[in-house]
């Protein structure tokens, strides 16, 4: 099963080989869709030669299309796509296939992928891909001192001033702000002081702290 390859040509009616091509069983008299047709005569396929092993047939595919030469390359008789060997090396294409093969790829759609998947895909889990997750008040305290006191940049400035300005507040929106800080007590830890309904977390103490004031 080894030597089970052989060398192939397709015959014109003069007797000149239009194609080379290697193989094994049924290939020489079997083509699928796109490739070069076989002669209707069956006389006008021969194998040039058998029981080879797939390098050397690859070889002497190579060899014998390197001798009659190609169309598509200008140097010869034969419509094979390529140099052979099993490979793409001096391919030339016709405008119908380039222009077929433009047409399908216009016709694939690339994937839409949103920014938490985006962010997802990147390893991120900071703070959209946690969007929507509860933070406790520990964890909003260190938020808000971590941002507290980092300059803001000019651009930044103005940024945000444009998109406060002109904007109003329902009545709802209101409410619920108001109602937000009612019933809210002072908590300290380490110096610092905070109003929030519960306690922010372990160490904290009822109370507001004389030395440094906190955030609300």
């Amino acid at each position: 099963m080894y030597l089970q390859y052989y060398v192939y040509a397709y015959l014109r009616a003069d007797g000149t080989p239009y194609y080379i091509g290697k193989g094994k069983g049924k290939r020489a008299t079997s083509k699928r869709k796109g490739e070069i047709t076989c002669p209707k005569n069956p006389a006008q396929i021969i194998i040039v030669e058998q029981n080879l092993s797939n390098i050397g047939a690859l070889a002497i595919e190579r060899r014998l299309i390197r001798w009659y030469g190609r169309k598509y390359s200008g140097t010869g008789i034969l419509r094979n796509l390529t140099d052979g060997g099993d490979g793409t090396a001096g391919v030339r294409r016709t405008e119908e296939q380039n222009k077929k093969n433009r047409e399908r790829q216009i016709g694939i759609k690339k994937p839409i992928i949103s920014a938490k998947n985006k962010i997802s895909l990147l390893g991120n889990t900071n703070a959209r891909g946690n969007k929507g997750k509860p933070k406790s008040a520990e964890h909003k305290l260190k938020m808000s001192l971590s941002a507290k006191g980092k300059p803001k940049s000019e651009a930044q400035k103005l940024k945000q001033s444009q998109a406060m300005s002109g904007r109003k507040q329902s009545a709802e929106v209101i409410a619920k702000r108001t109602g937000a800080t009612i019933g809210n007590k002072w908590w300290s830890k380490d110096s610092i002081s905070i109003k929030s309904r519960e306690c922010p977390g372990e160490g904290w103490k009822l109370g507001r702290s004389s030395i440094k004031k906190g955030v609300q």
